[in-house]
């Protein structure tokens, strides 16, 4: 999933209830004991609301009064509210699983007495969970269905809530010019009907995009106007996340002091309400800052605290309940709808059966009273009869019909959402191999940027003492020979490792570009593995790795160089994890043929080994299926996945794997060779 570097504004849609101060709830407070039920009800609904991020405990006392007493006297639209509050409390607290499981509680209840606002406001804060899963496809399903309600009702604050969302969605994914378009559309709106928090919302997330584009002074002044609005609602919530996007600002500027003292301030506030994801950001913040000023001490201990919350904030077990959860309500949903067909249809049966014997029961008495007339009437009935049977046959044909084409729309839209989730996924393993490169050059200009600042030193100090000489009048042909002597060798080694730090930048300029824009091109295929191999190198920590590139020095080949390399780095950190889990040391072997099979183009023939661990024979026809792993505590399980996905769909090749246990494993991939 991918990570928001600034604190972003989550617009939960509730449009009846507005973030109040202590005085406000407190003479909410003193109305309910004067009031009738139905408005003691909504009394004790905002109360909660209004509490939900500065005081969850109290919150949670009165959204269970309200719960309590909407059941007792059969208010379902408060009851909805009461489920809804609580997701509120859940969601602030940082738990996504209960957070779902009471916004589907509200909407099921929403669903079932056709509050259409009510839904829309469900479905927004449904679309939030997923956000914050990564799962965006879903976000944005949710929240496009609740802004064509709030537009279809009309309702401008819930549809300035909805454009808040969906903008999120797209800064996200990276969008930031859709995104600022509808924070720019909410924003509007907001100061139309002068919601003043919410045109703080509006502002702080402008000011993020600005921050995005590198725009940091405008990003300062934006977040700064939202900070005066905070402090004037006392909302301890905000304050905490513009405070942290301040301090954010002047580390950005090199402000170290600055910055502190806005993370500082922002981290008092999260920790006094209990707000676990801006003190999971102080945390974070302040690791970095302390970094930057080579404060390692206080850089480790604030990176602990950052991820024992990362850690209680999002798992993969709480993740993939979660997902569940969703997948278990819209299968109960529809199962609840086919029950009631079914119920419908056995009431019609015996509403007929009914009307059969009756009518049987009156042709009998007709016969024996009336005769032959009778039997008249009798077979015009029974006509009749057949008639009506066939009309209310083609109809019950007709409804399966259209429920048959609902159900195969809904595969279509799941195979899409499955497709989209593959490039999701593809997304996201293209971010964490850039960042493994750049683990990789930071580790090898290392050490020619260190040996010129060796140099450069030793230089300066050879001059200082020929300057002494000079001034002291000490000069003699052996000094100068020698000062001239070491001024040519530190000069030549300097001008050595600035050339070598430059061609490891060119390299790593290459690769990043490649693995982040999804374009052919033509590319020495030799070099290019070594420049693979470089960003890769930081994995191999204290294990000593041989790798062996058998390689035509001169081979090149036009195809994407970015999947490419994202092939090459799955299969070595596969290796690294899994081959060489229980070793100190190994070797892997990339063997490179361009080959001409009969009747058929050029192919390159790749060859991928190692002699590590190997796969068991049982689990050797799995390793290619999504999230199979032997090492859930390191791996995902979609290494071999999205390289199978990779040579089969995007380079239109083949790849199979031969392997034993304790015998290492062989990959052997075919593809065209200028696809």
């Amino acid at each position: 999933m991918k990570k928001l570097i600034l604190t972003t504004t989550i617009c939960l849609i509730f449009n009846i209830y507005t973030f109040a101060d202590q005085n406000y709830v407190d003479s909410l407070i003193e109305r309910l004991d004067s009031v009738e039920i139905e408005e003691k009800l909504m009394l004790l609904n905002s109360i909660s609301w209004a509490l939900h991020i500065n005081d969850a405990s109290k919150a949670r006392e009165y959204a269970n009064q309200a719960l309590e007493l909407s059941v007792k006297y059969k208010n379902k639209k408060e009851e909805a509210y009461a489920y809804n509050n609580f997701g509120g409390i859940y969601f602030s607290l940082g738990n996504y699983k209960l957070a779902l499981l009471n916004y589907l509680k509200a909407l099921n209840i929403r669903e079932e007495i056709n509050d259409t606002l009510g839904i829309a406001m469900s479905l927004g804060n449904i679309g939030i969970i997923h956000l914050y899963l990564g799962n965006y496809e879903k976000a944005r399903e949710n929240y496009f269905k609740s802004l064509k309600i709030f537009k279809k009702e009309n309702d401008i604050s819930g549809i300035a809530s909805a454009y808040i969302n969906i903008g999120n969605i797209y800064r996200v994914e990276g969008d930031m010019n859709m995104a600022l378009k509808y924070y720019k559309k909410s924003l509007v709106i907001r100061k139309l009907i002068d919601e003043k928090r919410e045109i703080a919302t509006s502002i702080n997330n402008i000011a993020g995009i600005y921050y995005y584009l590198n725009n940091i002074d405008s990003a300062l002044f934006y977040f700064n106007k939202a900070l005066i609005i905070y402090e004037k609602l006392e909302d301890n919530g905000g304050l905490a996340m513009v405070l942290g996007n301040i301090g954010e600002m002047y580390n950005k500027k090199g402000n170290y002091s600055k910055a502190l003292e806005y993370h500082k301030r922002s981290l008092e506030i999260a920790i006094e309400i209990g707000d676990l994801f801006n003190i999971e950001n102080g945390y974070k913040n302040f690791s970095v800052i302390y970094t930057n000023l080579n404060d390692y001490k206080n850089a480790y201990k604030y990176y602990q605290l950052y991820s024992e919350i990362k850690d209680s904030l999002f798992n993969e077990e709480s993740s993939k309940q979660i997902a569940e959860m969703q997948t278990k309500y819209e299968t109960e949903k529809k199962e609840k709808e086919i029950a009631l067909l079914n119920k419908e249809k056995k009431l019609q049966n015996v509403e007929l059966a009914k009307k059969q014997a009756e009518v049987k029961k009156k042709n009998i008495q007709r016969n024996a009273f009336i005769g032959g007339f009778a039997m008249v009437l009798v077979l015009a009935l029974v006509v009749y009869r057949g008639y009506r049977q066939k009309k209310k046959s083609n109809q019950i044909l007709s409804e399966k019909n259209i429920l048959i084409t609902q159900q195969k729309a809904e595969l279509n839209q799941t195979l899409e959402e499955l497709r989209s989730t593959q490039e999701q996924l593809v997304e996201s393993e293209k971010m964490a191999s850039l960042g493994n490169l750049v683990a990789g050059v930071a580790h090898e200009i290392n050490t020619p940027v260190g040996i010129g600042i060796t140099a450069s030193s030793s230089l300066v100090e050879e001059t200082k003492q020929f300057a002494e000489l000079y001034k002291k009048d000490k000069m003699n042909r052996k000094a100068l020979e020698e000062y001239l002597e070491n001024t040519f060798q530190a000069s030549e080694l300097i001008l050595k490792n600035m050339n070598r730090t430059g061609e490891l930048v060119q390299s790593f300029k290459q690769v990043s570009v490649d693995q982040m824009v999804d374009e052919k091109r033509k590319f020495n295929l030799k070099s290019y593995l070594n420049d693979i191999m470089l960003g890769i190198k930081p994995e191999f920590g204290k294990k000593k790795i041989k790798i062996d590139i058998d390689c035509d020095e001169n081979l090149e080949i036009n195809i994407y160089p970015g999947v490419f390399a994202k092939i090459i780095t799955n299969l070595t950190l596969n290796s690294i994890r899994h081959g060489f889990r229980e070793k100190n040391e190994g070797k892997i072997k990339i063997t490179i043929r361009q080959t001409a099979p009969s009747g058929q183009t050029d192919n390159l023939n790749l060859q991928y080994s190692d002699n590590g661990i190997g796969i068991s024979k049982e689990n050797l026809p799995k390793i290619f299926d999504p999230f199979f792993t032997t090492n859930k505590q390191i791996g995902t399980g979609l290494g071999l996945h999205i390289v199978y996905n990779l040579v089969t769909q995007k380079l239109k090749g083949t790849v199979n794997c031969e392997s034993e246990s304790g015998n290492g494993v062989l990959f052997t991939i075919d593809i065209p060779f200028n696809e």
